[in-house]
């Protein structure tokens, strides 16, 4: 459909009967607003720990084919700390409490034991130091909040007997982040030198740096002690060979730098290992020197445009790649829609994404959206194209404004033909811009798509067909409609997909009973693997506290747009605040715009008169017989043919069945309806507008 657009005649009429009423005593002004302002740049959580967003790392690895500038952050400068050559890997870690299992000379045998480290969910690393004259390596494990945890953890090692029968020169123990300081030195050769000296009198020695009137000085860290009364005789020691000391505060900020093997593996060279206290405030960035993206190992190895800056954060690392804004999004409308889309779908999604990201604020602490969905998807420069880029060009600045405002444009993938009505059927409060109840053209995944048969085995089992591998042979004795496979190997699958679950392959000439044609799994149209009681239990109860199995699952309320608001278990009903929710509750379905088949029930009539719904409190399948009388039925599967002629399967054991249409939340804009809208001819502002009302389009000024 093309939307209505006025004319320009109509445009110029329009204008001026507008001017000449603004000169006119007594008529109403229009509201003016000021400018809205778009960021120079946006900061993007790949790893924090808050409230709203755990993603964890103990260790972050960048590196860049054009090198890296290495700084320290503080609120009033940025101050250089060292530099990374193209290609070299730069790691970031806590420093804070491990579990030491071995120190040897043996680097063979380091990583032998590294290796059984490495079933934790924990990083381990070994690491390189100068110690009694030799090179020695420690292994240790974890970066835990406190002494105590790492304890926890060294003793389940020790049980386990991962270093057993290895020779180390140290008992093994808890390392922490209490030490003394010797310096400060003039340059990290000089430090280096000393840490080295120190070593030899046998201490753990690391070279550290620290910020100090605007400057960075280098320090020498003796020790890694699990308490301040075990780093206290370290100072005598450090004395006795030469060096002054002193004893630094728990709340001085610094980066001790060791040098780590576990990147390179046993034959490659150290990499410098940045460890940061976790309540000193110490915040590192990686600045790319070139043009080149840095990339993050742990982040799946994606790479970044911008800074990586490092942090800890309620006692976990914390990651933030600062990006500029506009370069943000080149990525993020790479990540949301496909790259061969029509350019005016690459345009509303950019400026529907430019305006969800400024309208977040700083929405997770340190960060103003993160990569994930929970934000907007955000893939680095993986997700990049020359179309999407060219739709966030062709939009710089623009955002979408509700009385002067830059509005939440959230969206959805698919709005499965309807988008929902927030306050009853997604997050339960209104909104003057996003309206539900749009009908919005999403069936574009279908296009092309083969449609599938529900199919039952003569065994009973039951699952998914394309319609393709089968041919019809006319109803059976009993008006059931049988089909048969056409094609050797044809694979039952347990739902309309060619990448889900395969439950059996079945040979030419195979007879199935049809239970019915369904469209292929999309995002416009879906159905699930069938559920049991006691997975639905354990996704019910993300939300709710049920103890008794679930039974009976029914849809007892929906919202404007078809969406399902309450359900009732087991005869109870049950509402969530934010129906949005039930996706999670009914685990994690594409779209609330849902049905349920409940496979093991019924209502049977009696040759009494009497109808009865089965299965009762037993949870077995029961018939009644024309006597009346009620009998439990053997066998995996029953076949009931509804007045109508539609056959469907009655399984003895209770199964739920979710289907439905969309894929989302389903309100705002939907990305595969602004798609076919796009290819309808109608350009970004009529798609935006369609889908978000009583919306301005601003070209926002630099912030």
């Amino acid at each position: 459909m093309i939307l209505p657009n006025l004319k320009r005649a109509h445009w110029r009429t329009l204008l001026l009967i507008i001017v000449l009423a603004l000169a006119v005593p007594g008529f109403s002004r229009v509201t003016t607003y000021a400018a809205v302002s778009v960021p120079d740049k946006i900061r993007v959580g790949l790893f924090l720990n808050v409230k709203n967003f755990q993603s964890v790392t103990d260790v972050a690895t960048t590196q860049s084919t054009g090198g890296m500038q290495l700084v320290w952050r503080d609120p009033q400068s940025a101050i250089p700390i060292g530099s990374a050559a193209p290609g070299e890997a730069v790691r970031f870690a806590m420093d804070g409490y491990r579990a030491l299992v071995l120190e040897t000379a043996d680097l063979s045998a380091a990583f032998a034991v590294h290796k059984k480290l490495q079933a934790s969910s924990k990083a381990a690393f070994v690491t390189k130091l100068t110690k009694s004259g030799q090179t020695v390596y420690q292994v240790t494990e974890g970066s835990y909040a406190t002494a105590s945890a790492a304890a926890s953890a060294l003793s389940r090692w020790t049980s386990a007997g991962v270093a057993a029968g290895v020779p180390s020169m140290a008992k093994a123990r808890v390392a922490g982040p209490w030490a003394v300081e010797a310096g400060p030195f003039g340059s990290a050769a000089d430090a280096s030198a000393a840490a080295v000296q120190i070593g030899n009198a046998g201490l753990d020695a690391f070279v550290a740096v620290k910020p100090q009137n605007g400057t960075i000085v280098y320090v020498v860290r003796v020790g890694q002690e699990a308490d301040s009364a075990a780093a206290a005789p370290l100072q005598q020691a450090v004395t006795a060979v030469g060096q002054s000391t002193r004893v630094p505060s728990p709340g001085e900020p610094y980066a001790v730098v060791r040098q780590d093997m576990t990147f390179n593996g046993p034959a490659g060279n150290p990499v410098s290992l940045y460890a940061i206290p976790a309540a000193a405030g110490a915040v590192l960035r990686a600045d790319p020197a070139g043009t080149a993206p840095i990339q993050l190992t742990e982040r799946f190895k994606r790479s970044y445009r911008g800074s990586m800056e490092i942090s800890v954060l309620s006692g976990s690392l914390a990651v933030v790649n600062e990006v500029n804004f506009e370069q943000y999004l080149y990525s993020v409308v790479g990540a949301e829609v496909g790259p061969s889309w029509p350019l005016e779908a690459q345009k509303a999604q950019a400026v529907a994404a430019r305006s969800y990201a400024i309208a977040s604020g700083t929405g997770f602490q340190i960060a103003h959206v993160v990569d994930t969905t929970l934000s907007q998807a955000y893939n680095g420069t993986s997700s990049e194209n020359p179309n999407s880029t060219a739709g966030v060009m062709a939009t710089a600045g623009e955002v979408l404004t509700y009385q002067g405002k830059v509005i939440s444009a959230v969206f959805s993938s698919n709005a499965g033909g309807v988008t929902a009505d927030n306050a009853s059927e997604v997050w339960g409060s209104s909104s003057p811009y996003l309206a539900g109840g749009i009908s919005s053209p999403d069936d574009g995944p279908q296009d092309g798509k083969p449609d599938w048969y529900d199919v039952a085995l003569d065994s009973g089992k039951r699952g998914y067909i394309r319609s393709d591998l089968l041919a019809d042979t006319g109803p059976n004795a009993a008006g059931v409609k049988q089909m048969k496979v056409i094609a050797d190997g044809a694979t039952l699958r347990g739902r309309p997909d060619v990448a889900s679950q395969a439950l059996t392959t079945l040979p030419l000439g195979t007879t199935v009973v049809s239970l019915g044609k369904v469209p292929q799994y999309t995002a416009y149209s879906w159905v699930e693997e069938p559920s049991t009681p006691d997975q639905l239990l354990d996704s019910l109860n993300k939300f709710f506290n049920l103890n008794a199995p679930v039974q009976t699952v029914e849809i007892t309320a929906r919202g404007p747009s078809g969406r399902v608001t309450e359900l009732s278990v087991n005869g109870s009903p049950l509402t969530l605040k934010a129906p949005d929710n039930w996706r999670t509750a009914l685990g994690s379905v594409r779209s609330t715009l849902l049905n349920i088949e409940q496979t093991a029930r019924m209502t049977v009539l009696g040759a009494n008169g009497k109808t009865r719904e089965l299965p009762q409190q037993s949870g077995s399948l029961q018939v009644i017989g024309a006597d009346g009388e009620t009998r439990q039925v053997d066998g995996e599967n029953l076949f009931v043919m509804s007045a109508s002629g539609k056959t469907r399967v009655v399984t003895s054991k209770p199964s739920f069945i979710l289907s439905g249409k969309g894929y989302g939340h389903g309100l705002g804009m939907s990305q595969y309806g602004a798609k076919k809208l796009a290819e309808q001819g109608n350009d970004y502002t009529a798609i935006l507008k369609y889908y978000y009302k009583n919306v301005a389009i601003e070209k926002g000024a630099a912030g």
